[in-house]
Parts: C-alpha cells; structure tokens; sequence
C-alpha cells in the first residue's frame, strides 16, 4: 500500500476512532438491553453525525486557512475566539431546528452533532498541518508528536461532545442561549489550554499541553455523562430506569 493512503488512513483511525467511542459510550446507557426501548432515534443520530463530518471538513478547511494568517499571541485568540464561535453557532442552529427544540432526545443529538464535528476537523489538521512534521520526525521525536496528536484527538472528541451534549441541553429545555454561553467559555478554555500546541511550542510543552487540555476536557465529560445526559430524560423515565437498575440484580 503506497506510504500516502498508509497515512491517510492513520489520520482517518485517529479522527473518527476516539469520536466513535465516545458516541456509543455516552449512548450505551439509554439503548437495550439497559433501558425497555431505546430512548433516541437511531436515523437522528447517525444523521447528526454525518453532518458534524461533513461541516467538520468545512471547518477543518477554514481552521487551517486562517490560522496561518496568525502571527502572535494576540491574533491566535481572537481567531481562536472566531473559529470557535463559529462552531458552536452551528451546533445551536442545527439542534434549535423545528422538530429538534424541546425534545429530551435533542441532547443526544448534540453529542452525535459535536464528535462528528471533531473527527473530520482532527483528520483535516493531521493531513494538512501535522504531516509534514511527522513525516520529517525520527526516532523520540516521531513517539512524541504522536503521542501529542492522539492527546489532542481525544482531547477535542471529548469538548465537542461536551458542548454539543450542553447545547442540545439548552435546546431540550428551551433554554439555549446560557447554553451557547457556557459552550462557548469551554471552548475558549480548552482552546487556551491548547495554544502551546497550536502555536508549534517545543515538544514537550506541546505534550503538556495536550495532556493539559485533555484533563479539562475529561473533567467536563464526566458531568456532561453524570449529569447532562441522564437530567435530559422526563422524571417518569428516570424512575423507570432506577426502578430497572435495581431489579435486575435480583432477576440474575
């Protein structure tokens, strides 16, 4: 197989690899054989998905094009800050559609929307940026780069999951513009936490700051999976499912 296609589908592996994970992982609870019948339409969030990857290809491509034209840390935020707000008005223009808004399922949509999102917007910065570096690297430094392209592939399949999951939250509960706030103040965080990265730091603060950015993400994730996720459902449903949980021991 020529070293090009190799490449490609390495980019392709690490991209849409951590997306689906966390997709099926934040979904997994609210589907047979946890739950009588599944609580989300299966068209929906396949369809959420598919367009997060295609707008990811979109933003991939706008992300690399600007970000070039940054030229000190000042200018970084404020394309940071655009870049950002961009994606995340999508995501409130998608699930605060007629036939989305007001449901409780519309927060798992969010989810799908988000890591779809993310996975083309990481296949795009490894093959456009990210390639020629690697392709240059040998021996620890090719270990380290690689390590840091996979901290930041979970890191950013993590914190769009997160907004996404908060935005359909808003819009379940008709209370989307706080969520585009709060959405918006996490992106901005984990983009800072980012910047060493994004900016080509030397190797081992762009790993810091990977994992640094991973660690916020993954914090947000697990009150996003705590909290957001199970909040979404009616109060009869969630009674229904403790009720579930605690007779199936005795059914084994």
């Amino acid at each position: 197989m020529p070293a090009s296609q190799l490449e490609f589908g390495g980019a392709l592996a690490l991209g849409i690899g951590p997306a689906l994970a966390f997709l099926y992982w934040s979904l997994r609870r609210f589907d047979r054989p946890f739950t009588e019948y599944t609580l989300f339409d299966d068209r929906r969030v396949f369809g959420g998905l598919a367009v997060g990857l295609v707008f990811g290809v979109l933003a991939s491509l706008l992300d690399t094009s600007i970000l070039r034209l940054a030229f000190d840390f000042a200018s970084s935020l404020v394309v940071l800050f655009a870049l950002y707000t961009v994606d995340e008005l999508f995501k409130l223009i998608y699930l605060n559609r007629k036939g989305y808004r007001g449901r409780f399922d519309t927060t798992f949509y969010g989810v799908a929307l988000g890591v779809g999102i993310a996975a083309t917007v990481i296949v795009g910065s490894v093959v456009w940026l990210s390639l020629p570096q690697l392709q240059a690297d040998v021996g620890a430094d090719l270990v380290v780069d690689l390590l840091g392209l996979l901290l930041f592939s979970i890191s950013l399949s993590l914190v769009h999951a997160d907004t996404g999951a908060l935005i359909g939250f808003g819009a379940a509960r008709g209370d989307f513009w706080p969520a585009l706030l709060r959405a918006l103040a996490i992106r901005f965080a984990h983009g800072a936490l980012l910047l060493p990265f994004f900016l080509g730091a030397p190797r081992v603060w762009g790993l810091v700051s990977t994992a640094t950015s991973l660690a916020f993400a993954g914090i947000l994730y697990h009150y996003v999976y705590t909290r957001v996720l199970p909040e979404t459902l009616p109060d009869d449903i969630r009674r229904e499912m403790r009720r579930e949980r605690r007779a199936r021991p005795v059914k084994e």
